[in-house]
């Protein structure tokens, strides 16, 4: 069976697409900390360091490159710096690194996950998920390019740290489309599976709401009620927040009422 290299498949997508993966390939993951799964082979590394990554691509025939690094995603809330900036280690300097190793052993198709709406980033860490696209393009490796909108699991730990306080100052007409992850992790094994196919059709969730909407629907799921604040929302941040939706995109079919049902806290 073909071998295909997961990166960042420890992580909440990382997970969903080695769990697809694993039926009908053999699957192989780049990690820190190695996890116990005797399905998937393990190595261990780090795409900050370079440590392991020749290792990881040797005898591959497609990766997914699904690592990433947001201190804001991790942490569930941002902070004043992660306005101004975003750690190129994993996003930038790692991917070129992966890149490097994948076209001197021949790899024939990378699957770069990214972002819907990084053609005009606002912030950091779309323009190092954008700097990284154009690094995939350019690399000589042939490549897929699979944006997706925000996925449930983020959006759920946001409002969750947000909720801490007595009231929610929100632009509640923003709007949102979010996603399944296991949704997505489908779209991407079958994306592997066709090979390189350029630019693919952004993927998001199977409803567009209303920021207000989803706030309230988290509330009522969370059972914790707090007061929200309606913020003005100037046209370039609703230009922003409608770049970041795919309405006529491929979508998932796990709606957010659904995922917040199916699943507690983040």
């Amino acid at each position: 069976m073909e071998i295909v290299l997961v990166t960042g498949g420890t992580g909440h997508l990382g997970r969903d697409v080695v769990a697809r993966l694993k039926p009908k390939c053999r699957v192989r993951v780049l990690a820190r900390s190695p996890g116990d799964d005797e399905g998937v082979e393990w190595v261990r590394g780090d795409l900050a360091t370079g440590v392991g990554v020749a290792e990881a691509v040797s005898g591959v025939s497609s990766v997914v490159h699904a690592a990433t690094y947001s201190p804001a995603a991790q942490r569930g809330y941002l902070r004043p710096a992660d306005l101004w900036r975003s750690p190129p280690e994993v996003d930038v300097d790692g991917t070129l690194r992966l890149l490097e190793a994948a076209a001197r052993e021949g790899v024939g198709h990378l699957a770069y996950i990214s972002i819907v709406g990084v053609d005009r980033p606002r912030g950091p860490y779309l323009r190092m998920k954008l700097t990284a696209e154009e690094l995939v393009r350019e690399s000589g490796v042939p490549w897929s390019i699979l944006r997706a909108t925000q996925f449930h699991w983020l959006v759920d730990r946001m409002l969750g740290k947000a909720a801490r306080l007595p009231v929610l100052p929100l632009p509640t007409r923003l709007p949102t489309q979010p996603a399944d992850s296991g949704d997505f992790a489908e779209y991407v094994a079958e994306c592997v599976a066709g090979g390189p196919a350029g630019r693919c059709e952004d993927f998001a969730g199977p409803e567009v709401l209303t920021l207000g909407e989803l706030v309230d629907q988290w509330q009522w799921a969370r059972g914790r009620p707090r007061r929200v604040l309606n913020l003005p929302a100037p046209a370039g941040l609703m230009r922003a927040g409608y770049m970041m939706t795919a309405p006529h995109g491929r979508r998932g079919t796990t709606s957010w009422s659904a995922w917040l049902g199916a699943h507690g806290p983040q």
